[in-house]
């Protein structure tokens, strides 16, 4: 488990499976920015009995609050088949939980641990450009903005620009010794 500061990050257990088949599986749920294609909750069951959502390609760890409830989810994969980057994703489940910082610190701790984890030096995100929420997150957690990849997610019927961030290791290394 990874504590910071209000919130924890964990592997997802079996406990956690129909809670996160109703995330994963209603479009609704996961919001406006996230692909609308349903998901199966057979296929959330395989994943975990599989790999436990986590493997040297995809990690998902879920963001808990300061009681232990499960309010999001955070994930990393690899960004490039050529590279050792690393892409982040990250979802506040319940709208009542959004704007309150929570998806603030779990990036921030997911990007710690992945620069503390990994021989990575790039940490990369992309997001709607129409999502301010997660704009402004991006640049708060100090990634870069580098450029627009038109059309990237279909949602709802529409192709989604979407803005690419990244922050190399240097950047993180520069920000952790000024935090301190």
């Amino acid at each position: 488990m990874i504590k910071y500061k209000r919130i924890a990050l964990r592997h997802v257990i079996e406990s956690d499976l129909p809670a996160l088949a109703q995330v994963l599986t209603d479009p609704q749920t996961r919001g406006l920015y996230n692909p609308t294609r349903m998901g199966s909750p057979h296929g959330i069951e395989k994943r975990f009995r599989d790999d436990g959502f986590s493997n040297d390609e995809h990690e998902m760890l879920l963001v808990c609050d300061a009681s232990g409830a499960v309010i999001g989810d955070v994930l990393h994969f690899r960004a490039r088949r050529y590279s050792s980057s690393r892409e982040i994703g990250w979802t506040i489940h319940n709208p009542v939980h959004r704007n309150q910082g929570y998806a603030t610190e779990a990036v921030t701790a997911l990007v710690d641990y992945l620069f503390k984890a990994f021989p990575i030096n790039r940490v990369e995100c992309n997001t709607a450009t129409t999502n301010l929420a997660s704009l402004r997150l991006a640049e708060k957690c100090g990634f870069t903005r580098e450029g627009v990849l038109r059309g990237l997610v279909f949602v709802a019927g529409v192709y989604l620009d979407d803005a690419v961030f990244s922050i190399l290791r240097s950047e993180w290394e520069q920000r952790r010794s000024t935090a301190n």
